[in-house]
């Protein structure tokens, strides 16, 4: 049986073969929501993860006239959907209009620019590792207690992607709106846009709150059926979902930052959520409680940050 290396490394050599196609479709789905065709978007995305979800099965196991691959089949299906994504994406930019278009004449250094798109690309980057971090110091941390408390943060982080993914969904349709009436000078708009979207994306985190008090026992055991975890892992959601609705604060004033071109204010709040508060609170209250303590640091932060959020999102704007 071929070692965990080796299967990580197969899967990385197919995976980074298409990481040219992988930024083109990036690059596209930002240049058509930027312009409001955030259906073209969409149907891309979708096409892309649908193909994915098919050829995952075909690839990996052989099924028809496909080869039995494992792991490798997995990462082709992954580049042949993003492949798709991109497809999507060229046949819609060649056969309609734009307002932006790819120039030739465009493409070459420009000082000014270059750094005003770092300025806001960079805490964009970190935004998007700094929770990568975090859950690898707070493995370090619940390990030491049991490996069923890590499955349970394993377990609370796929969850909180099906409240967390609509909530930015909405904070990215935000962006471009915020940017085009914060540049027109339209202040009074600014404020509505991000009253609403915060609004909104509260709304997301309450259901979810409920949710979480509600059914964390059918939740839990979609992805385990150890009573052991699955006990800890209802503590932990009903700990944790306290700060649903309050971080709706913090992930709303970061999206409206960026959208208005305010990267390092933005990273401030994140830092915030993903390192300054929770590491110190987890580290000290699982000490004193154990991995119940690392639980209540989840909603301590998000109280903490949103207080940040609001300060600093006032004198940015």
């Amino acid at each position: 049986m071929p070692s965990t290396f080796c299967l990580m490394m197969s899967y990385s050599y197919i995976v980074f073969g298409f990481a040219t196609v992988n930024m083109a479709s990036l690059a596209f789905e930002k240049i058509f929501q930027s312009v409001g065709r955030m259906k073209v978007t969409m149907v891309a995305l979708i096409v892309g993860c649908v193909g994915n979800i098919i050829l995952d099965p075909l690839l990996i196991f052989g099924i028809g006239p496909f080869p039995a691959m494992g792991i490798a089949g997995a990462a082709l299906a992954t580049g042949i959907g993003q492949a798709l994504s991109t497809g999507i994406y060229l046949v819609v930019y060649a056969s309609t209009e734009l307002p932006v278009r790819l120039r030739r004449a465009c493409l070459k250094l420009d000082k000014e620019l270059d750094t005003r798109l770092y300025s806001i690309g960079i805490p964009a980057i970190l935004n998007l590792a700094l929770p990568s971090l975090l859950v690898t110091f707070l493995n370090s941390l619940l390990a030491a207690f049991s490996g069923s408390y890590v499955v349970v943060l394993g377990i609370y982080y796929k969850l909180q992607a099906f409240l967390y993914l609509p909530a930015n969904g909405i904070v990215q349709g935000m962006r471009p709106l915020i940017s085009y009436n914060y540049g027109a000078g339209e202040h009074k708009r600014v404020r509505r846009l991000y009253q609403i979207t915060l609004i909104l994306s509260a709304a997301i985190m309450a259901a979810g709150t409920l949710g979480c008090l509600v059914a964390s026992e059918p939740l839990m055991r979609l992805f385990t059926s150890t009573p052991e975890t699955v006990e800890a892992g209802k503590v932990a959601l009903r700990i944790i979902c306290l700060g649903f609705v309050v971080s709706a604060i913090s992930t709303t004033s970061s999206g409206a930052l960026e959208g208005l071109g305010k990267g390092t204010q933005s990273l401030v709040i994140s830092l915030c959520r993903y390192i300054v508060f929770i590491m110190p609170l987890a580290w000290v209250l699982c000490r004193q409680f154990g991995p119940v303590g690392v639980w209540n640091a989840f909603w301590a932060t998000e109280v903490l940050s949103a207080i940040v959020s609001l300060i600093v999102y006032k004198k940015s704007v």
